[in-house]
Order: C-alpha cells, then structure tokens, then sequence
C-alpha cells in the first residue's frame, strides 16, 4: 500500500496508520518533492507540474519493484492519486482518497491563482500557518495543524509558488476525472472539512466511489479521528 502526504506534510502523517497497515500489507510511505530533507526539490525539477512530480513517484515504485498497489492520499496526495488513475492507470489497483481534493468555490480557486503569482514574494512561514488555520479551523483539527506547521519547515516560499501552480492545473482538470469510473474508489471525508467536502461529494458520486464521512473530524480527518479511521480502512 502507498501512501502519499498532503501539502506542507510529509510520511509522519500515516505515524496512526502504518502501525495498523503494516499487521496486513507492505507499506510504502512517498515523501513529495520538498517535503522531507534530502528529498528532490520541487524547483530543481524541469518543470514542476503534475506529470513531472507524479513520474518521479513512479520512479520510486519502479525501484522498489512495485508494478501495482493500493493507494492512500490525503489533501495533496489525492490530487496525484486521481491523475495517476488518469494517466498511468496500470499503478493503481484502488485508492482511499482522505480529504479529497475535488473541485473548489471561486475564492479558493482566486486565492490559489494568486498565490501562483506572488508566492514567492511572501513570507512563506506565515503565510502557511494562515493558510493551515484557513483549511483547518475546527478544534478537532489542532493536532493536524501543528503537525503539518512542523513539517512545512522543509519548504521554503518558492516551492510555495511552485505547488500553488499544482493545484491551479488540478482544477483545470477535475471535470476530466469526474467524467471518469472508478467504483474501486473510497473517499474518506471529515463532516466539518469546509473548504472541500462538497466537491469530494459530487466528485465521488459523479465517478461511483463508495463515501464515508467521518463526525467531528475535518479536513485531515485521518488523524483527527484516528481510531475510527483504522477501523474503517482495515473494513
């Protein structure tokens, strides 16, 4: 099973579930580019984009010898899950999708066009603990916050700029997924995930994946509720 981090995290995300996965799968936890020191840089890539950061995840398959696995993302991770079903679906048996980026409203979408632009420009620590608190509000949510603040510090404010661009070309996307099939799929959401749940709804209903919606838990949902969370992904 492969497990890919959100933005700003890195493989101590899983620190709930590896110990659970690993009584009955192998497991592989990806650090993204940026995300963990010694890790590739996202701004040392030719062109930093979904293709390129989702071939240098195959690349880390291909070493290990895995032609296919299950995958599990969170935020982030599910955004090169869905491409990987899209476009080098031969790796992909199924996905658990955790706090599934879908398609957002037109402030997100501004907020992001515009980090693409200046954020570089912008103290980058800040600006992440604003934009953790932003995605991340709930009480439930603050052992997700100050982990993700904790790992954020591996990157700096122009892979900041760099991944926004990510996320500017997964929403180009999002409507080419949703036109696609893929009952294999679970989405696993937080009831108060407020920036996201409503598009991983429609996402997951319109591709025929299965949906759960975990209470009092938000956007990181695998650790604000972690116990009912194991239970659910070893179902």
């Amino acid at each position: 099973m492969v497990l890919l981090h959100g933005f700003g995290g890195n493989h101590r995300v899983w620190k709930k579930q590896i110990p659970v996965l690993q009584e009955k799968y192998n497991v592989l936890a990806i650090n993204l580019p940026s995300h963990f020191d010694g890790n590739i840089k996202l701004t040392e890539l030719s062109s930093p984009s979904l293709s390129t950061i989702s071939k240098e995840i195959i690349c880390v398959l291909d070493k290990y010898r895995i032609k296919s696995a299950s995958f599990m993302g969170v935020s982030l991770g599910t955004v090169f899950i869905k491409y990987m079903e899209m476009y080098f679906p031969q790796y992909v048996k199924n996905a658990v999708l955790v706090g599934a980026i879908g398609d957002v409203g037109n402030f997100l979408k501004r907020t992001v066009d515009v980090f693409s632009i200046i954020g570089n420009k912008l103290p980058f620590t800040l600006v992440y603990r604003v934009f953790s608190k932003v995605l991340m509000p709930m009480r439930c949510s603050k052992k997700s916050r100050k982990l993700f603040c904790e790992c954020a510090k591996a990157l700096n404010k122009y892979e900041f700029k760099a991944y926004m661009n990510v996320f500017k070309e997964h929403f180009s996307l999002v409507s080419k997924f949703s036109s696609q099939r893929h009952q294999e799929n679970q989405y696993i959401l937080g009831e108060w995930d407020k920036c996201f749940l409503k598009g991983a709804v429609r996402e997951a209903r319109a591709t025929c994946a299965k949906i759960v919606i975990l209470k009092h838990s938000g956007h990181v949902c695998n650790i604000d509720s972690a116990d009912e969370f194991n239970r659910i992904i070893m179902e």
